[in-house]
């Protein structure tokens, strides 16, 4: 077994001295320190083989560039061919750590062969793929920190069980646990409701879309990294409808401050029957302010939205419909941003 041992270790706060240094920090002022998770592999690897680097990004700027999906592709396809016959029996090890009232935990403990974990890895920065905020092809595959740092405001406040938790589920391939689908939506209503927060976190938006895909033994067909026209639920194309009331509306007024989204996306997102009634009357209020081709062209896409509701929008969403609701709302509205251009990849986004 290689004596090399490789340390991935989030970015924590620095631990505040206390006098005398064996006193413990009052309650309320103790560090919590997010996991390390040490790793080693049974057969040394050289640094671009080294598939647990691709979770937390490459070392140069020309690696990144080149994507870690696409690395990783790379290297599954070539042990799978039998052109890497010295990576075919090679295995991985690995552990979770963390801080625990001043002690060191060990959260989990992982092994297994090291083609599962390129098969693993590849599938999930297959799933995390998402269309960019512009609309203008797919976002950069994010590190792991990234990801876990969509979950809260401010990484320092990441719970490290959760990290712990994503980290399996990145390096085994299993599902994406409902609360952390929870978290990502809260931060995302958070987000949409702050006009002095940074436009929409892509990894974010990738990580919903990931738990929708992992939800089905085998992934989801339909949950594309771009908008779905022909997706089978209603309440993805009722936040569709939501992205495009909120670009009919700065079409017709400009930017008017608090519009659409700021005013009416929590109750959409969670009553749309109620709500988008409401909105699409008032459309037409809109509609007659644009030019009658422009105003022709909105009515179209209303009537292919609404042709994926079926008979009516849905009374009200539960916890996986409005993450459903959400992933609509961003990826009809990066279509709107990018003149209504398909940026559909197909190929990049199947997994393994």
């Amino acid at each position: 077994m290689s004596n090399a041992l490789r340390f991935v270790c989030a970015r924590a706060p620095a631990r505040t001295p206390t006098k005398p240094p064996a006193r413990r920090l009052p309650r309320g002022r103790r560090t919590r320190f997010a996991p390390c998770a040490p790793s080693w592999y049974k057969d040394s690897l050289p640094p671009d083989d080294d598939a647990l680097a691709f979770l937390v990004g490459m070392e140069t700027d020309e690696q990144s560039e080149a994507a870690a999906l696409g690395a990783a592709r790379r290297l599954l396809d070539a042990i799978r061919a039998g052109a890497r016959p010295d990576l075919a029996d090679n295995h991985y090890y690995a552990l979770t750590l963390s801080g625990a009232a001043g002690r060191v935990m060990v959260r989990d403990w992982m092994e297994g062969p090291f083609e599962d974990l390129v098969g693993h890895i590849t599938n999930w920065f297959a799933d995390l793929q998402i269309v960019a905020r512009d609309g203008n092809g797919n976002a950069r595959d994010p590190k792991f920190m990234a990801v876990c740092g969509a979950l809260v405001r401010d990484l320092k406040d990441l719970p490290a069980p959760t990290a712990a938790t994503l980290w399996k589920v990145a390096v085994q391939g299993l599902p994406i646990p409902q609360p952390l689908l929870a978290q990502a939506l809260a931060r995302f209503r958070t987000d949409l409701a702050d006009r002095d927060q940074p436009a929409f976190n892509h990894a974010r938006m990738g990580l919903i879309k990931a738990y929708f895909v992992r939800h089905k033994s085998g992934g989801d067909t339909t949950m594309t990294a771009t908008y779905n026209p022909n997706h089978p639920a209603a309440a993805y194309h009722c936040g569709g409808l939501l992205a495009l009331f909120a670009n009919l509306q700065r079409a017709a007024l400009g930017d008017v401050g608090a519009g659409v989204v700021q005013r009416f996306y929590a109750a959409a997102s969670q009553t749309p029957g109620l709500v988008l009634g409401r909105l699409a009357a008032n459309a037409r209020n809109h509609l007659a302010k644009l030019d009658p081709k422009l105003a022709w062209w909105y009515e179209e896409r209303i009537a292919e939205i609404m042709s994926g509701l079926g008979d009516a929008a849905p009374r009200i969403l539960d916890l996986e419909g409005q993450g459903l609701f959400a992933l609509g709302y961003y990826q009809k509205l990066a279509q709107l941003r990018a003149g209504n251009k398909s940026t559909t990849e197909n190929t990049s986004q199947q997994r393994v």
